[in-house]
């Protein structure tokens, strides 16, 4: 009897242990983003705005974080599937889908990046038959207006990649975040590389799988709050 009972008490632990475990919320993290928005290492993000985000915001729903790496191809299909919950930093043009999505609550702008030797241009219209550094994945439906055609594209596999191909001269212009070129340039300031015109500034918020559709009013309710405490400055500045 004592075995069996010693036998047990165990399993009863991890059993205890196992439903004090909060449910998951299965954040995407996408493989394209560069820093400030993300840094990933051996597929686990380690540092960057949208894993701090994550975080909070699972904490406030009473979740447990749990960080789904995707190219940014797959992530619209991992949502609207249920493989995956929340991406944050988006908006409902750039993934399509039937998905749900938070008030939007960050900012930030498309630009025109440009390299040492690149010359100005006045107008995006300019750039028409230039070929621009771009991210495999992304969509550019302002640049594809603008142009009355598709962007010719160099596709890279994240947005630093690009700066970094800038600024070695391979090519000449690329579309990238005001953010991700600040970030850059804080880090190297001798690359050369400047803003050469926005094509687009953005109000962002985050999408939501409609398999968990229950959890939108207080992801809004947990948004509202991150602002109202001064939360979201905080984990903004970190990054400024």
């Amino acid at each position: 009897m004592r075995a069996r009972l010693a036998l047990a008490a165990p399993a009863l632990v991890l059993a205890q242990a196992s439903a004090a475990e909060p449910p998951p919320l299965r954040i995407v993290t996408p493989t394209s983003q560069s820093m400030p928005l993300l840094r990933m290492e051996d597929h686990r993000p380690v540092d960057g705005i949208l894993k701090d985000l994550g975080e909070a915001l699972a904490r406030r729903l009473g979740l447990s974080p749990v960080f789904v790496a995707l190219p940014s191809k797959r992530v619209t299909a991992a949502l609207v599937s249920g493989a995956a919950d929340l991406l944050c930093h988006a908006k409902a043009e750039w993934l399509g889908g039937k998905l749900l999505w938070t008030q939007p609550f960050l900012s930030g702008a498309g630009v025109i990046a440009a390299g040492p030797d690149a010359p100005g241009v006045s107008r995006l219209q300019d750039l028409r038959d230039e070929a621009l550094g771009t991210v495999l994945g992304y969509r550019y439906p302002v640049l594809d207006q603008a142009f009355e055609q598709a962007v010719r594209r160099e596709d890279v596999a994240d947005a630093e990649t690009n700066l970094r191909r800038l600024a070695l001269g391979r090519i000449r212009y690329a579309v990238t975040e005001r953010a991700a070129l600040t970030y850059y340039l804080r880090a190297h300031p001798a690359a050369g590389l400047r803003e050469l015109m926005e094509v687009e500034p953005y109000q962002l918020g985050c999408a939501l799988s409609p398999h968990r559709a229950e959890l939108l009013p207080t992801l809004n309710q947990a948004i509202e709050r991150m602002i109202a405490d001064g939360t979201l400055d905080r984990l903004l500045n970190r990054y400024r």
